[in-house]
């Protein structure tokens, strides 16, 4: 009896870590709420960024840079933009099958536009 009860203490054990590494990393891209100064912002002169970032999982079980893809595309797009505003915000995901796992991509486009 004591090695089925320890059986099943390594099997939930070992469940429970799986399932907290499948867990991504949350961003805020900024709410409708918030409010800006329009008079600060050109909005004639804006411009096209885009940035992506991908991740694997290795033989569907191992995951390689996946849980942090999307603060890492959001982070490139906030540098590619410097200062300026952010708007428009596209997210787009595409994974594609490799021989040994999966390849996930994610794609953000947005507007910037610039300050006065």
């Amino acid at each position: 009896m004591k090695t089925i009860s320890r059986f099943a203490t390594i099997a939930v054990a070992a469940v429970s870590l799986l399932l907290a590494a499948c867990s991504g990393t949350p961003i805020k891209t900024g709410t409708a709420d918030q409010q800006i100064d329009i008079d600060s912002v050109d909005f004639s002169k804006g411009r096209k960024i885009s940035a992506s970032a991908s991740g694997f999982q290795l033989l569907l079980l191992i995951p390689i840079n996946i849980n942090d893809r999307h603060e890492r595309a959001w982070q490139t797009l906030q540098g590619q933009a410097g200062g300026d505003y952010v708007t428009d915000i596209k997210v787009e995901e595409s994974w594609t099958y490799a021989f040994v796992g999966t390849v996930y991509k994610t794609r953000m486009e947005a507007m910037a536009y610039p300050r006065k």
